[in-house]
C-alpha cells in the first residue's frame, strides 16, 4: 500500500504532466491553425447563434448559422428561444434577444445603421462623433453617440424604449434630446419621455450579454503572438485595414470558434469594464503600420484601399479614430506608453524626453514626429477596472 505522502506526490506529478500535455497540444494546434486567425474590419459577421434564428435574404429563407455574414437587407428574426450576436464596427456588438427582428441598413464602419422592427436588442459599442451607430425603430431614430451599453425594446405597436446602461444617446434629430446613463427613454414619434430606471434589475438577456462580453475579453487576452502577427501582416499588406478606419480589428480565434476584438489602443477594456489584456502593440508590427506612407506611396495609400475603409490623411496630422475614443465612458485606456526603437524606457515623440506617458494614443502630429518614429505601444494588461454592475 502506498503511503499518503507518496499518493499525494504522484497526484501532483500527474496533474503537472497533464498541464504540460494540454499546453503542448494547444501549441501544436495553434501552429497548425496559423492561417486560421482571420483578420477583418468588416461588419455583419454572425458570432453566435442560440436557439431558433431565421434569416430572409434574396427572396429565400433559412436558418442563420454561426459564421454567416449578413449583408444589407438580410432580415434576421429570432424565435421564443432564439438569440444571436452580430459583429458591427470592430469592438461593437449587436445582441438580439428572443422574438426579435432586425436588419442592416448600411454596414459602413463610420455610418453603421440598423433597423430594429420588433423585440429586444443590446448594443455594446465604441463610438465617437465620426463613428456613430444609428438604430431605426418603427417610430423613431436613435443615435448611439458615446461608447457604452444600450438596450432597445420595440413593442408590438412599434413604440420603443431605450435604456442607457452606460453611455449617451440622441433621440431623433434633436441634439437636445439626449438620454444619459441610468436613464430610460420611451419613444413614440416626436413624443419622448425620459425617466430613471434601476440598473440593478437585470433579466436573463442582460445577464447573457454581460457574460458574452466577459468571455470575449478572455479570448482576446489569449491570442498568441506569432500566428496572429502573421495574419495581421498578411491582411495589412492586402489592404484590408489601416488604423484610420476603425478602433481595432476582428480576429477569428479557431479555439473558441468566434471573433474577438483586438484594439489598436493600449489598456482598453470593453464598455462592460472587462480589460482585453491585449492590443495590437503586442505583435511588434513594423512602423509603417502606425505611421503609414502618404497616399499613393505604400500599402495603405492609393486607390487600392477597400471601398468601405477610410484612408489615412495625406498629411497624417489627424489622429486615428481610436485615439479619439481613448477614455470614452471609462471603457478604454487613457494613457499610452511609447517605446523608442532600440531603447528601453518610455519616449515622448513630441519632446524627446523620457520617461513619459502620452494620452495621444501614440499618434503625434506629423510636425512633431522625430526622424526615428516610435514603434507600437508595448502591451499591458488592464488592471483594477471594475466591470459594470
Amino acid at each position: 500500500m502506498k503511503s499518503p505522502i507518496l499518493r499525494i506526490a504522484l497526484a501532483i506529478a500527474g496533474t503537472a504532466l497533464l498541464a504540460v500535455s494540454v499546453s503542448a497540444q494547444r501549441d501544436t494546434i495553434a501552429a497548425a491553425a496559423g492561417d486560421k486567425y482571420v483578420i477583418s474590419a468588416k461588419a455583419g459577421g454572425v458570432n453566435l447563434v442560440s436557439g431558433t434564428v431565421g434569416v430572409v435574404r434574396d427572396g429565400g429563407s433559412g436558418y442563420l448559422l454561426k459564421g454567416d455574414s449578413l449583408e444589407i437587407g438580410d432580415r434576421v428574426s429570432t424565435g421564443n428561444d432564439g438569440k444571436a450576436e452580430i459583429l458591427m464596427n470592430p469592438g461593437s456588438y449587436l445582441r438580439l434577444g428572443p422574438n426579435s427582428a432586425f436588419e442592416f441598413k448600411t454596414t459602413d464602419l463610420d455610418d453603421l445603421q440598423v433597423r430594429l422592427d420588433a423585440g429586444s436588442a443590446i448594443f455594446e459599442v465604441f463610438a465617437t462623433p465620426d463613428f456613430v451607430v444609428t438604430v431605426n425603430t418603427p417610430k423613431t431614430k436613435l443615435s448611439l453617440i458615446d461608447s457604452g451599453i444600450y438596450r432597445i425594446d420595440v413593442a408590438a405597436n412599434g413604440i420603443g424604449t431605450l435604456s442607457v446602461w452606460k453611455g449617451k444617446a440622441q433621440i431623433g434629430d434633436d441634439a437636445a434630446a439626449i438620454v444619459k446613463s441610468g436613464r430610460e427613454g420611451t419613444l413614440n414619434g416626436d413624443e419622448v419621455a425620459i425617466t430613471k430606471f434601476d440598473r440593478g434589475d437585470k433579466d436573463e438577456f442582460e445577464t447573457w450579454s454581460k457574460e458574452r462580453a466577459k468571455e470575449l475579453a478572455k479570448v482576446t487576452a489569449r491570442l498568441p503572438r506569432t500566428n496572429v502577427r502573421t495574419a495581421l501582416m498578411r491582411s495589412f499588406l492586402g489592404n484590408q485595414w489601416n488604423m484610420y478606419n476603425s478602433f481595432g480589428l476582428w480576429v477569428y480565434d479557431p479555439f473558441s470558434r468566434s471573433n474577438c476584438f483586438l484594439p489598436f489602443g493600449w489598456g482598453w477594456g470593453s464598455p462592460y469594464g472587462y480589460g482585453f489584456g491585449n492590443s495590437i502593440g503586442y505583435y511588434n508590427l513594423p512602423t509603417a503600420v502606425y505611421y503609414p506612407p502618404v497616399q499613393g506611396n505604400g500599402p495603405t495609400g492609393g486607390v487600392q484601399q477597400v471601398k468601405t475603409h477610410r484612408q489615412p490623411p495625406v498629411d497624417r496630422v489627424s489622429p486615428p479614430p481610436f485615439v479619439q475614443a481613448q477614455g470614452s465612458s471609462n471603457a478604454t485606456g487613457r494613457d499610452v506608453m511609447m517605446v523608442k526603437p532600440g531603447r528601453g524606457g518610455d519616449f515622448n515623440p513630441s519632446t524627446g524626453s523620457d520617461p513619459v506617458r502620452s494620452s495621444s494614443g501614440g499618434f503625434p502630429a506629423a510636425s512633431s514626429m522625430p526622424s526615428s518614429a516610435p514603434s507600437a505601444p508595448p502591451e499591458a494588461t488592464s488592471k483594477g477596472r471594475r466591470p459594470i454592475d
